[in-house]
């Protein structure tokens, strides 16, 4: 009889241990997945940034009454086919909030961190970069894919982009070129400039992205029938963009990309979406969009049929 209580009690003892444990670890998660509210986070100066005070770059807002919280509750009701709303699809039901609020919230955490990386810079060959690794895989696939003539870079900040295309450029079309262009020469780092694969290949114009003398240049570089695979990274103002939307889509060949980056920034969205309804022979690559989650690039991925 003693030894049946004991047995009894010893289960009911244990049996409580692990009921506190599982309730211990349940609040530690539930406080740990949970992240404090943060601040706002400002814009950031952008590499092409010779515009008109009314055109400066917006961050994204956020908050339950934001347009991107609006935009975040369409989609998830099937209603993401209206201006500024990029349709998220393919996920597993079970998955797709946390997708969908992990991929909402990625333009607020690459603001927050910015400060960070530019600390901590992700490198290539020992160049900084502002690009992150996810997006620079999905750019290698596309330029293997193309094997361009050209790669225009509209924003070349520290240089780095452009000797990571170069390198791309070395294994898939030898006689390939990257012409990059910004409107501040003195930030591209002296590593960059005195690397080898940027005197082999890279082309440097400064100026602004928009500005008709240095588009005269590149139509002059170019010239016709060749591949060309371009990659927008300057200002990020809605009127800025849908400039240089209009004026780089004239380089690009068919089956070939043009690429927005940081489309997370306020207006773009509508701007990309005023665009492709303007030029049907434009579509947006949505399979690249969400691949890897987090990319700077959601939506930007437009490629000329």
């Amino acid at each position: 009889m003693s030894e049946t209580v004991t047995v009894r009690w010893t289960t009911l003892a244990l049996g409580g241990a692990v009921l506190v444990g599982a309730v211990a670890v349940g609040v530690l998660l539930g406080r740990t997945s949970t992240p404090a509210p943060v601040a706002q986070p400002q814009a950031v100066a952008q590499a092409d940034g010779g515009q008109d005070a009314d055109a400066k770059a917006k961050p994204p807002r956020k908050g339950k009454n934001s347009k991107d919280a609006k935009d975040a509750k369409d989609n998830k009701k099937g209603k993401g086919k209206g201006k500024g709303k990029l349709k998220r699809h393919r996920y597993a039901k079970g998955a797709e909030y946390e997708v969908e609020k992990s991929i909402d919230q990625f333009g607020e955490i690459d603001q927050m961190t910015l400060k960070l990386r530019k600390k901590q810079p992700i490198r290539f060959l020992g160049l900084p970069m502002r690009q992150i690794p996810t997006d620079n895989w999905l750019m290698s696939e596309l330029i293997f894919q193309i094997k361009p003539d050209y790669i225009v870079e509209a924003g070349t900040l520290y240089g780095g982009s452009a000797v990571y295309y170069s390198g791309m450029l070395e294994f898939v079309n030898p006689d390939g070129k990257v012409l990059t262009v910004d409107i501040n020469e003195d930030q591209i780092h002296d590593e960059a400039r005195n690397h080898p694969l940027w005197a082999k290949r890279v082309q440097f114009y400064k100026g602004s992205s928009i500005a008709p003398e240095v588009h005269e240049q590149l139509k002059a570089e170019i010239g016709e029938d060749k591949k060309v695979f371009i990659t927008l990274d300057t200002l990020h103002a809605p009127k800025h963009v849908a400039a240089e939307l209009e004026l780089y889509s004239q380089y690009v060949s068919s089956g070939s990309y043009m690429i927005l980056q940081d489309t997370y920034y306020e207006g773009l969205a509508e701007v990309l979406d005023e665009f492709l309804e303007k030029h049907p022979d434009w579509r947006r690559d949505t399979k690249l969009d969400e691949r890897f989650i987090f990319t700077k690039y959601r939506g930007g991925f437009l490629q000329k049929k």
